[in-house]
């Protein structure tokens, strides 16, 4: 397979991505010397842990707030007029600019609330918002797209598909009963505190139930992203200092291993169902700093990966499979059906690297930096 290694991918960045990328550099250029930090901070998951409550916290308040004022401003009108009488139409032409408005207040000050944690986030682990042409989804993009709720591109690098062994109409059906089941989750939950409070005292209070409802749907779903997020920098960081190992050991690999860790993110890759930004980071640092341009085989492909590793020396091998254990690790948990493809083309070996990944995956999880690179070492 013949790959240029100066041009991986045509993506560019959407309005709302670039708009997050510049609001981060500019809380990065609003720093003061004094306050950058080099490496990450020796208390990164206390730390991180009280960014990422505090956060969830505002984001509730934001929710209350903004959906308050919304049925606020509907409950200064009488409660049902005439359909199409004047009175109708000025309740909801200022219950519509209300919502509206609402809205969009909401929306606005939870994405800067996601960025300004993002950014402390950053901050605490120690990771620099320099551009770096080489990547597709450089930190900056990385923290962007997290805090935004912007999905990772649909990419196809070096020629490795993501959804190689996925059942396209299952992933399809699944998503779409997964949407489905968190609109109707909203939806009753609506339904049976309306119910409830309007069987005794409180039923005045009835129409307000969207307001504590949005709070915690928005706390919460903040809460989610910034927990993620956490898990991404910490693995970007594993993903630096491994790249980084197999660099500077890259004069005792042959050729063979060279292609074999590139086909062991490659299948990473393909386990996990999408290129995850630092897979796509190891991915990219590797394929430039080996220089191959020409392989033969597929780097996404089970049955050429296990025929690489079979033509490996012993110490290469080793540190081919421990690379496959941490890129599956990134996304701090281990699936059905990463297990299913590693016992496939791992056999007997399979069980201790399995055990390999829960391991690396529940310190990743819980922010432990030190246990993390203890385990994510390849050379001895």
């Amino acid at each position: 397979m013949n790959v240029r290694a100066e041009s991986y991918s045509d993506y560019k960045p959407g309005v709302l991505e670039k708009w997050g990328i510049q609001v981060l550099r500019n809380y990065v250029n609003g720093e003061k010397e004094e306050e950058k930090i080099l490496g990450p901070s020796p208390d990164f998951f206390p730390k991180s842990t009280r960014v990422i409550w505090w956060s969830s916290f505002l984001g509730l308040q934001i929710g209350f707030w903004t959906t308050y004022f919304i049925i606020l401003v509907e409950k200064l009108f009488p409660e049902s007029p005439e359909v199409f009488s004047p009175e109708f139409i000025e309740k909801w032409s200022y219950a519509g600019g209300a919502l509206a408005i609402g809205t969009i207040v909401e929306f606005y000050l939870l994405y800067k609330l996601g960025l300004w944690a993002a950014y402390k986030l950053t901050k605490l682990s120690g990771i620099q918002l320099e551009e770096d042409p080489d990547l597709v989804t450089g930190n900056a993009n990385l923290l962007s797209r997290m805090a935004l709720e912007i999905p990772d591109p649909d990419l196809k690098l070096l020629g490795i598909d993501p959804l190689r062994l996925t059942d396209k109409r299952s992933l399809l059906i699944r998503t779409f009963f997964y949407k489905t089941k968190v609109l109707l989750s909203n939806l009753l939950a609506k339904i049976v505190l309306r119910k409830i409070l309007a069987r005794n005292s409180l039923r005045v209070y009835a129409d307000y139930i969207a307001a504590p409802i949005t709070a915690i749907w928005d706390g919460v779903v903040m809460y989610l992203i910034l927990k993620e997020l956490r898990i991404r920098l910490l693995s970007r960081i594993i993903a630096r200092e491994v790249t980084d190992e197999i660099l500077k050991n890259t004069d005792r690999l042959s050729k063979e291993a060279k292609v074999a860790f590139l086909a062991a993110i490659g299948n990473s890759v393909v386990f996990t169902q999408g290129f995850h930004p630092n897979l796509e980071y190891m991915l990219i640092k590797m394929h430039k700093g080996f220089g191959l341009n020409f392989y033969n085989g597929s780097l996404d492909d089970l049955d050429t990966f296990g025929s690489l590793v079979s033509q490996l020396s012993k110490e290469e091998r080793k540190a081919c499979l421990r690379l496959l254990c941490i890129a599956c690790s990134f996304d701090g948990k281990l699936s059905s059906f990463e297990t299913k493809h590693i016992k496939r083309i791992l056999g007997e070996e399979a069980k201790e690297n399995l055990d390999s990944i829960r391991i690396l995956s529940e310190y990743i999880r819980k922010g432990n930096l030190e246990a993390c690179r203890e385990r994510s070492r390849l050379f001895s």
